[in-house]
């Protein structure tokens, strides 16, 4: 019989350095306009699931159809951070005006607290895809009543503690948080505390954002509330669903994506006179591109992380299965079909492409919302001919179980590789000038020495060769690891 080879100490070394450019590479991209928020989460998951399906593909569990399943559930859970990212300094600002004030009040808070909330915010970040991601290695096998299970337990969680616990564990770790919020809401005429605040207005942001240090404490608030839902997740997982793997790789990716957000905030927080590195001095090139390098670090550590704790799991966890048999997520031909044409082809790939175009496309043409619109529209349509076209001929003609006739290993090697390609494509040579598109660029100045290190020197250069070279040192360290699917004769 044959037997699938596992990776090799120098494969899993560039597998490491390879997630770790390419997540950093990606995450800078969701925080670049066109990829932001939840869309973008999606995308980083995206390119994160393909890699792991490039290494580790021949699992059971590990099929087309969950492809969009782990980065929906990353986009899902993705939050926002307000002005939490600069509490690290060692202050905390009202980011909106008391009556009669022009300037931005701000108070002193505790180191600890700023490093605290970071820690939180990372947490519970992507704690549903950390748990999908543990299922792929696991050997329970896993119903639909399970996803339920430890789902339905993040939100009921996360809800109980943002009406409850969250607060008292925001005045225990940020007492001047609660003090300014409830300053904020009486100046703005409300006779209430920022708990009955929060509760009352069902954390709405839009509440908060004009009342002074309101979106703080109501940000603070779900920061907290998702994080103890993210242990409550994996502490089920483990007791409930008595399943070690998944509950350890769940609570390590938490806690890797934790430590990741957090020290990616350092550039945030240079030229303080308090906070952890008070008094260290950024030169310009750097403080010119403080929020690029912590959106492009914490994907660069996230990426790291995952990656090396794969590569360190047990080989009798990650590696092959013997007798190995591709398992499609629906047993049902038609329901299969669907599925992969819209969801699989047409959303992970089609449609998030396309939106992103749409918007950088015209942006870097005519700053016109409805035209945006029509060319999302149109790129989408234009994706869902090849979708269908590619599925339609492999499950409906060929009779695959799959919508690609290339196994899923090399199926995702060429999927991610053209994706990272064509969404760097969209960051280099479309948006506007303060995108640090390539574009823009003064390439007569960059020519000569005394252009070069002003563009240096005041911060232009170093997003995008950063970016550059981290395309370039994914796809050198892509194409070594990603060389594992060779097989050996067993007697």
């Amino acid at each position: 019989m044959t037997k699938t080879k596992n990776l090799t100490v120098l494969q899993k070394v560039f597998a490491v350095i390879a997630g770790a450019f390419m997540t950093g590479l990606m995450w800078r991209l969701r925080g670049n306009h066109g990829f932001g928020a939840k869309w973008g989460m999606f995308c980083v998951a995206l390119t994160i699931v393909l890699f792991v399906f490039t290494l580790y593909g021949k699992h059971k569990k590990m099929n087309f159809e969950m492809i969009p399943v782990l980065s929906g559930l990353a986009a899902l859970t993705a939050g926002g951070w307000g002005t939490l990212n600069s509490q690290m300094s060692g202050y905390l600002s009202s980011n909106a005006y008391f009556t009669g004030e022009e300037v931005y009040r701000s108070v002193e808070i505790s180191n600890y607290s700023g490093i605290s909330i970071m820690l939180l915010l990372g947490f519970g970040w992507l704690p549903l895809f950390a748990c999908a991601m543990g299922i792929l290695f696991s050997k329970r096998d896993y119903k639909l009543k399970d996803y339920i299970v430890f789902i339905g337990t993040y939100y009921v969680v996360m809800l109980i503690a943002s009406i409850t616990v969250a607060h008292p564990l925001l005045q225990l770790i940020n007492p001047q948080a609660v003090e300014g919020a409830a300053a904020g809401l009486l100046d703005a005429g409300y006779d209430m505390s920022p708990m009955k605040a929060f509760i009352t207005k069902l954390g709405s942001a839009a509440f908060a954002k004009p009342i002074p240090f309101c979106r703080n404490y109501f940000t603070s608030i779900k920061v907290i509330s998702s994080a103890v839902g993210a242990l409550a997740t994996s502490v089920v997982v483990r007791f409930a669903l008595k399943d070690k793997i998944v509950a350890g790789v769940s609570f390590a990716i938490n806690a890797i994506c934790a430590v990741a957000i957090t020290i990616a905030d350092i550039p945030l927080i240079l030229n303080s006179d308090r906070g952890i590195l008070a008094g260290v001095k950024a030169p310009m090139f750097i403080e010119a591109n403080d929020w690029p390098l912590w959106e492009y670090f914490t994907g660069f550590f996230l990426g790291l992380g995952i990656m090396l704790l794969l590569v360190l799991l047990p080989e009798k966890i990650t590696g092959a299965e013997e007798n190995y048999e591709y398992s499609p997520l629906f047993r049902n031909e038609k329901i299969s079909f669907l599925y992969n044409t819209f969801i699989t082809f047409l959303l992970s790939f089609g449609v998030m492409l396309s939106r992103t175009f749409g918007l950088r496309f015209t942006e870097f043409f005519v700053d016109d919302d409805t035209i945006e619109i029509i060319v999302t529209v149109v790129m989408s349509i234009i994706a869902f001919v090849p979708c269908l076209l590619i599925a339609k001929k492999n499950m409906k003609e060929k009779g695959l179980n799959t919508p690609s006739d290339k196994p899923l290993q090399q199926f995702s090697a060429q999927a991610l590789a053209i994706y990272i390609a064509l969404a760097s494509f969209m960051y280099f040579f479309f948006g506007e000038e303060s995108r640090a598109t390539l574009v823009y660029l003064s390439y007569k100045d960059l020519m000569k020495a005394d252009g070069f290190m002003t563009m240096w020197n005041d911060g232009r250069l170093l997003e995008p060769m950063l970016m550059a070279a981290s395309l370039i040192v994914f796809y050198i360290c892509f194409a070594v690891c990603k060389k594992n699917n060779k097989t050996s004769e067993v007697k």
